[in-house]
């Protein structure tokens, strides 16, 4: 097949910042890919524009081959109305399908009288109904919602009595439940716990057709992607690597190594020929003592500063040349330095304690005491009621039982992105919103946690991607001096590195720290980190329940 996903000579803009400039990308049919790059680099840009959702403001985009070829999208947030059943959404996905059924069952009724072109007609509606697997869609719905952690709801629930996270899983139910030729999906694990998040990684790998995924999940770009796609902001252009997810990683080394060599190179060359220039120049009077021979000695001298001026010439005409055609400077790489060096508390005082909180229908009645300086991971399929145990406990949501005990600074991360109040205030402003002292000092401090650069202190925050958005919010929360932590899927829209380096400062801090995270990968490091001493899962009861909490002593990294 010839179909596939292009753009051609795309340049595209937000506001005054160029994204891209004529970009050049086909992704082929049957290709896995994964896209990835900095946080608000313009990842998701790419997939809309792919999608046809976006237009850009220069150059071509879109679906070239088969005109019966289908894309479906995936946004981070659904498309759907909140007033809209889950009932309604997912008739909304299917009704292409039922719309072919229909067709087929309306040629069926004549078939005793069709001609040949009306049996050609049946016949290939008949193949694509099969091909569609059209007879199981309803069962796949059903499979879809209960892999994804909904299994057993109401359909005649609107969407906007759902949680957020319950409202996108329901969207990739819908989206899955008649698989397009081509799937493009932004963030889509991150309302799903481990086995949501297994599943949906078998699904993409088997899918026949085309996946381009952009996720800061790393177990699954390491086995759905063949291709990666890194969307890069400084060249504002797009690369392709092959070799999987390790393939990646193995020639972004290797590239930035070559690129970081030229540029030394590059300096060390304009160095030396002005050196050579400024050596010649200085030396160009003639020393030699003066004899009798005054013609002769002018003669050589005249000679050698000849010579003399042609070097200099020379040097400059190639500095000039190297002037002419610089090296970019290689951009320094976001990185987390978090200064997360908080004295524990005392360790007679735990940090945190519950006692007999609940929230009906989300927690049962539940204890839960955190000592200074641990570190408590808290995991459990979706729905369990990990978010709700720590919104009580971080004061944001008020227990119908029971009551929580605190010691010490509380910072809360949560795992929804909030809505800017104010979305024309600027980046800068925005983080330094109640924390007190001057702006220099928190711009330095911005800074120095290494999660923005100088250029996007002014962008105003109802601009930013959702990953810049969560960056913010993490960024306030590890320069807030907190005492104890208490973080929510804190991986959610984060570029791969980035959460490996968050990894690296959650480790190094020396408060309290209670998380919550379906990431596979962090929940690999935490049980690896010897610091992580107590473990928590929190396993769903019954439909309706809040559960039970379970509590497991850890000691090196093994639960006892």
């Amino acid at each position: 097949m010839t179909d596939h996903l292009y753009l051609s000579a795309v340049s595209h803009s937000y506001g005054d910042r160029e994204l891209f400039h004529a970009v050049d990308l086909a992704i082929h049919h049957g290709e896995h890919v994964a896209i990835v790059g900095e946080n608000g680099a313009g990842k998701s840009t790419l997939l809309r524009l792919m999608a046809g959702v976006e237009a850009p403001d220069d150059g071509t985009a879109g679906l070239s081959g088969n005109s019966g070829y289908r894309v479906g999208y995936l946004a981070q947030t659904h498309g759907f109305p909140e007033s809209l059943t889950v009932g309604d959404a997912i008739d909304t996905s299917l009704s292409s399908l039922r719309a072919l059924e229909a067709r087929i069952l309306e040629l069926e009724a004549g078939l005793a009288d069709a001609d040949p072109e009306e049996l050609e007609l049946y016949g290939s509606l008949q193949t694509e109904y099969q091909l569609r697997e059209g007879y199981a869609a309803e069962s796949r719905v059903e499979a879809a919602l209960d892999k994804l952690g909904l299994g057993g709801l109401d359909r005649r629930r609107t969407l906007g009595s759902l949680s957020g996270g319950e409202q996108e899983r329901v969207a990739l139910a819908c989206l899955l439940a008649d698989p397009a030729e081509a799937l493009l999906l932004d963030e889509p694990t991150n309302h799903l716990d481990a086995s949501g998040t297994a599943w949906l990684e078998s699904r993409l790998a088997s899918h026949r057709g085309t996946v381009v995924v952009v996720s800061h999940d790393r177990v699954l770009l390491r086995k759905v992607a063949t291709t990666i796609i890194e969307v890069d902001a400084d060249r504002r252009s797009v690369n392709r690597y092959g070799n999987g997810y390790e393939g990646y990683l193995r020639e972004k080394a290797a590239e930035r190594a070559r690129w970081i060599q030229e540029y030394e190179q590059w300096l060390d060359a304009m160095a030396a020929e002005r050196l050579q220039a400024a050596t010649v120049a200085d030396g160009m009077g003639y020393g030699r003592k003066r004899d009798n021979d005054k013609m002769g000695f002018d003669f050589k001298a005249g000679t050698w500063q000849r010579a003399a001026a042609s070097k200099v010439r020379n040097a400059q005409e190639r500095l000039r040349r190297l002037e002419d055609n610089p090296v970019d400077r290689p951009p320094v790489p976001l990185k987390l330095a978090a200064p997360l060096g908080v004295t524990a508390l005392a360790a007679s005082e735990p940090a945190l304690e519950a006692h007999g909180i609940s929230a009906p229908g989300r927690l049962q009645p539940t204890h839960l005491r955190v000592e200074a300086g641990q570190k408590v991971l808290i995991t459990g399929p979706n729905g369990a009621g990990k978010s709700t145990l720590l919104s009580i406990l971080a004061g944001t949501l008020e227990p119908a039982t029971g009551s929580v005990t605190v010691n010490g600074k509380v910072g809360y991360l949560q795992q929804e992105l909030e809505v800017p109040s104010r979305p024309g205030l600027r980046l800068l402003p925005a983080f330094a919103a109640g924390l007190g002292g001057n702006i220099d000092e928190h711009a330095e401090g911005l800074l120095r946690l290494g999660l923005f650069r100088p250029a996007e202190f002014h962008v105003p925050v109802g601009g930013l991607s959702a990953g810049q958005q969560r960056r913010l919010a993490l960024a306030r929360l590890l320069l807030g001096g907190y005492d104890t932590m208490i973080v929510d899927e804190p991986t959610n829209h984060l570029a791969p590195v980035l959460v490996e380096q968050l990894e690296a400062a959650l480790a190094s801090f020396e408060g309290t720290l209670v998380i919550v995270s379906h990431d596979r990968a962090l929940g690999g490091w935490f049980d690896s980190c010897a610091r992580a001493d107590v473990a928590v899962e929190h396993r769903r009861g019954p439909v309706g329940t809040g559960g039970h909490w379970v509590r497991y002593g850890m000691q090196d990294g093994e639960l006892l």
